[in-house]
């Protein structure tokens, strides 16, 4: 035992010399290049928890309580034996007095030990795991409908914040990191910074959307502000004198090497076409089961039906590894209140797809589908909506001298099905209650011109048949015989005709000073253009070439008695007039623009199904669009005199797919999804309880001999 106390006195010396270093190393300016040392050698860090010169007074601490201690000694007149005065004899108990001073001062031990402690714990030392070797870091969450799955609870966001929180916590002292959320679109929640709180705080507030995976534009958002290409931080821009602690990171000539943290599911499209440069890729994925547990609605189509009916038909997709056994139920909603419910069985047998029909009779409310009795891991894609397509009629106006041929055509009922026809002399143009006003406020869709011109456009589309808008000219001698020779077929009103070659033409004008931009979808030999498309941002002006009867009343061409011209004339219509048949619904997604058509003049306000509401501005020819369609179920708009409404659905297999991937491909790398980072351990909690241990054991100490 004569040896345990300068042991131990040895043990405390050797555990304070780390603590003396780091501090020395501090003091001269190199406790990053410390940091850095600890971190690639031993996964240590430090970060004092007070300011350096308080830390210097805290480490003087031990040096003051052995001085306390040695003041201590106090000389006391004792009788003692004779022997004493035989100083030779006594030599040797001088050269140990210290040591056995020492040896009964067990309390100063105990305080030198608590004291050394305590100054660790003001160093802050810390354990880290698996840091990366960059510098600059950017934060990739995926925030699509995918994450809200609970196969990892409480949902896959939740924990993909969670590790990345970990990931800003792991950072060393001076790392640069960037926080970025995507779904079918990326937003930087948090440019780059070293604050650690602003970090956190950016990926708390990433809030679930219901959108679909797209990761390129988040990479291109990422490459954008990493290589200096295509970034507008460079180095170039940075100011000369920026407040301490507020300093940006500014790309250099040569970029910077950032790591992504890639948080998602890698339910994605390949990104082939893309170079990561400067950016080394770490993907980290969900522990996730190796199927899914999802049933899903993944197609939903709406058709008009016999008798004013509506035939609803849903797709449900299984990736379960068994066989499921579900009820769909479609209900007709006014507001929030189902008027009516109708409820079908489905069995759908697994990794397949099974449909289901309803048919509704007056179809008039928006109806929703909903799976019950699925239980599975992701409730966004048990639910859809549709809301049945209102019929929309073309406003028509025709202009011009009285002709059996096209009067034949607009009269019929077939026609007067998809439009409302107003029939007006050439006279009429002049008028401004018959056209200068209608056509000024988009009263009509489409106006035809048959032999005549208008000194002022209405804001539509037109046709001009056998006459030209202001601007467009042609020669003075007409073109006698022509003959088509080439169309566009792709075009919407050249749409199913067949055998223009044989449509005898008697004459036609040579148009001239076409407009760049202009559609040649008629074409004649001699580079004649029969039919031009010529535009008028934001309308179209149909110009056909030559009439169909002349001044005189005579046939100039027998194409009327050809199938293709009321096909053409149909086509026109239906294409020009926007006419909107109530036979089928568009499918529109998350993130989707929906375009309204409104009056002009009149704001259109949009009520979201959470019961957000947006006012819109439309244009000039009457549309308004409409792009915050972030949440799920039935949008309202309306401009005061009409309303419409419109469904946004998930309906996506690939998001639906809840199975998990265990590596991702961007351009040439491919991450795999590794050891989820640990946050560090934050080691001087440890040291401070220690020291509160030890004192409370000197204390102890001290108070037995007291007694």
């Amino acid at each position: 035992m004569r040896f345990a106390f300068p042991v131990a006195v040895a043990a405390l010396i050797t555990l304070s010399l780390p603590a003396v270093g780091v501090l020395f190393a501090d003091g001269a300016g190199y406790g990053p290049d410390l940091n850095t040392w600890l971190e690639a050698r031993g996964g240590l860090s430090h970060r004092l928890a007070v300011s350096l010169p308080a830390a210097l007074v805290l480490f003087a601490v031990p040096i003051g309580l052995i001085v306390l201690h040695l003041l201590r000694l106090r000389r006391t007149p004792v009788v003692v034996s004779s022997t004493l005065f035989w100083r030779a004899s006594t030599e040797d108990l001088h050269a140990n007095a210290l040591l056995r001073w020492l040896q009964r001062n067990v309390p100063l031990l105990l305080q030198l030990f608590a004291g050394i402690l305590f100054v660790y714990g003001v160093l802050g030392p810390r354990l880290h795991a698996a840091l990366g070797s960059g510098r600059h870091f950017i934060i990739l969450i995926d925030n699509s409908a995918s994450m809200a799955a609970t196969d990892v609870e409480p949902t896959r966001l939740d924990w993909a914040k969670a590790e990345a929180l970990k990931r800003i916590d792991a950072a060393a002292e001076g790392d640069v990191g960037m926080v970025v959320a995507f779904n079918r679109a990326a937003e930087i929640r948090q440019s780059y910074t070293t604050d650690r709180e602003l970090l956190r705080a950016a990926v708390r507030g990433v809030e679930q959307s219901a959108g679909q995976t797209r990761l390129d534009e988040a990479l291109r958002l990422a490459a954008g502000l990493a290589n200096p290409t295509s970034s507008t931080e460079n180095e170039a821009t940075r100011p000369p004198n920026a407040d301490p602690g507020k300093e940006r990171a500014y790309v250099p000539v040569e970029g910077i090497a950032a790591e992504i943290h890639l948080y998602t599911d890698g339910g994605f499209p390949a990104v082939a076409e893309f170079s990561l440069a400067n950016l080394a890729l770490e993907y980290h994925a969900p522990p996730v089961a190796a199927k899914s547990n999802n049933v899903a609605v993944v197609r939903l189509e709406a058709a008009g039906g016999d008798a004013g009916q509506l035939s609803v038909t849903a797709a449900v997709r299984n990736d379960r590894a068994a066989s499921v056994q579900l009820t769909a139920r479609l209900v007709a909603l006014d507001g929030s209140r189902v008027v009516r419910s109708y409820t079908k069985p489905v069995h759908v047998i697994a990794s397949e797809t099974a449909e289901v029909e309803f048919t509704v009779p007056d179809p008039e409310l928006p109806l929703r589908i909903a799976l019950e009795g699925a239980a599975d891991s992701l409730a966004l894609d048990d639910v859809a909506w549709v809301v049945p397509a209102v019929a929309r009629k073309a406003r028509v106006a025709v202009y011009g001298a009285r002709n059996p041929v096209l009067d034949a055509f607009l009269g019929s009922a077939e026609t007067r099905k998809v439009a409302d026809i107003t029939r007006l002399g050439a006279a009429d143009l002049a008028d401004p209650t018959k056209y200068l006003d209608p056509g000024r406020n988009v009263r009509f869709d489409l106006v035809v011109f048959d032999r005549c011109t208008p000194a002022e456009m209405p804001r539509a589309n037109t046709l001009f048949i056998g006459s030209r808008p202001p601007g467009v000219s042609a020669e003075p001698k007409p073109v006698r015989n022509p003959r088509i020779v080439g169309w566009a077929g792709g075009h919407p009103t050249t749409r199913g005709l067949r055998d223009l070659y044989a449509v005898p033409i008697a004459e036609a004008a040579r148009l001239t000073n076409l407009p760049p931009g202009t559609e040649r979808i008629l074409e004649s030999d001699s580079n004649v253009v029969l039919l031009a498309g010529v535009p008028r941002l934001p309308f179209t002006d149909l110009v056909l070439a030559f009439p169909i009867l002349d001044d005189a009343g005579r046939w100039n061409t027998l194409w009327p008695l050809e199938p293709s011209f009321v096909l053409f004339l149909r086509n026109v219509v239906r294409t020009y007039g926007n006419v909107r048949e109530g036979t089928t619904t568009d499918v529109t997604r998350a993130g989707d623009s929906v375009a309204l058509r409104c009056t002009p003049g009149k704001r259109v306000n949009v009520v979201t199904p959470g019961g957000r509401s947006e006012s819109l501005e439309p244009t000039d020819r009457g549309e308004a669009t409409f792009t915050d369609t972030s949440d799920l179920g039935v949008y309202t708009a309306t401009d005061g005199s009409e309303t419409q409404r419109f469904a946004v659905n998930l309906l996506d297999a690939e998001e639906s797919d809840l199975s998990p991937h265990p590596s991702v491909t961007v351009g040439s790398q491919t991450a795999t999804a590794g050891e989820v980072r640990r946050a560090p351990r934050e080691l001087w909690k440890w040291a401070v309880a220690a020291a509160l241990l030890v004192v409370l054991a000197e204390w102890w100490v001290y108070a037995s001999r007291v007694r």
